[in-house]
């Protein structure tokens, strides 16, 4: 291969969040340089990024909307909400197209939160929590 080819490959973490993820055998991971890339912290930087994304060509959720989503979806990030699902920056993408598709925005928060919950999880207190947001 050329001397600036590379190889990228993500997956998630075997952690209870991605249920369906395995551990890399170490064989395999011996052969990698791992990276951690975690969420965005800064709630502004995050709304930032999605607006970008899902706001372009045309215009799809208003930004304080999108801000209401994203402070929502950090607070299920929070470690002390395992009861919760977690919602991602992808997840809030395709929430986006939700909405574009014609759900409401707490709709398309709802039907995230079902998508993404764990057997284990209960959506439903987490949207009890989402009437402070949205």
């Amino acid at each position: 291969p050329h001397e600036a080819a590379r190889v990228v490959i993500t997956m998630n973490p075997p952690m209870v969040e991605y249920r369906d993820s395995e551990p890399m055998n170490s064989a395999t991971r011996g052969r990698f340089l791992a990276y951690h890339v975690p969420y965005i912290q800064d709630p502004a930087l995050e709304t930032d990024a999605l607006a970008a994304q899902i706001n372009n060509p045309r215009h799809i959720v208003n930004e304080d909307t999108l801000r209401k989503i994203v402070e929502f979806a950090h607070a299920t990030r929070d470690d002390g909400n395992d009861a919760w699902p977690t919602l991602s920056t992808r997840n809030l993408a395709i929430l986006a197209k939700n909405i574009d598709y014609g759900a409401s925005p707490k709709a398309a928060v709802k039907n995230a939160l079902h998508a993404n919950a764990n057997p284990n999880q209960n959506p439903t207190l987490a949207l009890e929590a989402l009437g402070n947001y949205l």
